[in-house]
């Protein structure tokens, strides 16, 4: 099929609650376009609960316009212009000229554009700077609405802490009638010393659930006491200011105050007392693990095998990473409920690393593990280059795919016109090999048509 006469579909949603069915209506319209104007739609890519606005990651995005830019399809669809970029001309206007400079288009479905057309880049403009604003004005009324709650010290959103919920009259924390106990205990247990493994094991091995319905571990236990909320404060989350003036969460909580008082903000009943809070936060500020309940970047490891070696221990598989001079289970590190299986890692080093040299030298040239080696390189030094080759594989695979089913339909085609062909001859008066039965007016009927040994069921001018 060719190049101009397919297409990918993007869409996007910035917030990804259940039961909204606007991706799917999204899908509905573009598909409806695409199969007016004849075109076929090759993949939908989604990016469901991202902002088109705010510097965030999104596949989907960038998967669409690598398609459109690869030559893999020749338009790009989306249902509105907001849908692929809050951000203004300045990002809009990029990709514009990079399909243009692939050959392709973009097509927005409800703001009715069509890059093709040459007076459309004015349009696209317009919009890409209304969108902006509209989500600059968004922004500035949710801050004064937070602003507003907080000031009532009353919830703002989000998920409560474990042991937590909101009375939904007052907007405020009161205890979890199931869960507070619980939450109660991992405060206590921290509180008299136990160090937060042994105290995710404790809960573990009585089967108390984490609030995701998984096991828990150091990490989420951490999170917990360090929340202003568990000690019934109103959170905020910290903020910094990026290179392009935009305002990015850091992930760091921390009790809110009052801009005039200066004073904390309660929000209703906590787990544990404000001094109760200071402690815990003091305890773990003095232990070495700083950063568990974090939410950073996969750092790519020191160790020579981080990641990569995993435990053996029946039902659990998870990755081990080196701590001190053995890797060991991160499972049983964490609390999960696993004996935890240790090695030493110089040993472990020492051995993979002589497999390694010694079989690199004998491998041919067009080895899998060569190619694998070097492509990987190649990957890190051009990525862009290399985004744009793989999305072309992926399609010449997808083809490939693809070819089977139509090959067998091909064949069910070529069987119904042989078919019809012979009904053709049958009926037009050609000799059927077939005894004649019954005379039915001018026509007498082919005795091997109702067992289906025949295709015709009648042999025209016939005269009885």
């Amino acid at each position: 099929m060719r190049q101009e006469m397919v297409c990918d579909l993007y869409l996007r949603l910035s917030l990804d609650r259940d039961g909204k069915t606007a991706i799917e209506r999204q899908e509905a319209d573009c598909r409806a376009w695409a199969e007016r104007n004849g075109l076929t739609v090759r993949k939908v890519h989604t990016d469901s609960g991202r902002s088109g606005y705010k510097t965030v990651e999104r596949k989907g995005f960038d998967a669409a316009l690598t398609a459109v830019t690869a030559g893999v399809v020749g338009t790009l669809i989306v249902w509105k212009l907001d849908r692929l970029s809050r951000k203004g001309i300045g990002q809009v206007s990029k990709v514009l000229d990079d399909i243009e400079t692939a050959g392709g288009r973009l097509v927005s479905v409800v703001d009715g554009i069509d890059t093709s057309s040459g007076s459309a880049r004015r349009a696209v403009a317009m919009l890409a700077e209304l969108a902006r604003s509209e989500s600059k004005d968004l922004g500035t009324r949710v801050g004064h609405a937070k602003r507003y709650l907080r000031s009532k010290g009353q919830w703002i959103g989000g998920q409560p802490p474990y042991g937590l919920l909101i009375d939904r009259e007052t907007r405020k924390l009161v205890h979890d009638p199931e869960h507070a106990v619980h939450a109660r205990l991992i405060a206590d247990e921290v509180l008299a010393g136990t160090s937060l493994v042994k105290t995710a094991q404790l809960l573990n091995e009585y089967e108390i659930l984490s609030p995701r319905g998984g096991q828990w571990n150091a990490a989420s236990i951490m999170q917990l006491l360090r929340s202003p909320a568990f000690a019934g404060l109103m959170p905020e989350t910290e903020t910094v200011e990026t290179v392009d003036g935009e305002r990015k969460y850091t992930g760091k909580v921390f009790p809110y105050r009052d801009p005039v008082t200066l004073d904390t903000v309660g929000i209703g009943e906590g787990i544990i007392t404000v001094g109760e809070r200071e402690r815990i936060i003091r305890t773990l500020g003095s232990r070495k693990f700083v950063h568990a309940g974090k939410q950073r970047p996969k750092s790519g490891g020191t160790a020579l095998l981080t990641g990569l070696v995993h435990c053996a221990v029946p039902g659990c598989g998870r990755r081990m990473h080196r701590v001190g001079g053995s890797y060991q289970c991160m499972a049983r590190r964490a609390g999960n409920q696993c004996v935890g299986a240790s090695a030493l890692a110089e040993t472990v080093d020492n051995h993979v690393t002589r497999q390694f040299l010694t079989k690199l030298p004998a491998l041919d040239r067009d080895d899998p593990l060569l190619v694998a080696i070097a492509d990987r390189w190649l990957h890190r030094t051009d990525p862009a280059t290399f985004a744009k080759r793989d999305a072309l594989t992926a399609e010449i695979h997808h083809e490939e795919e693809r070819r089977p089913a139509r090959s067998v339909v091909a064949r069910d085609r070529q069987g119904r016109r042989e078919q019809g062909s012979a009904r053709a001859a049958h009926h037009s008066g050609a000799a059927c090999p077939h005894p004649l039965g019954e005379a039915d007016g001018d026509r007498r009927r082919c005795q091997a048509a109702a067992p289906r040994r025949c295709d015709s069921a009648f042999m025209s001018g016939w005269q009885a």
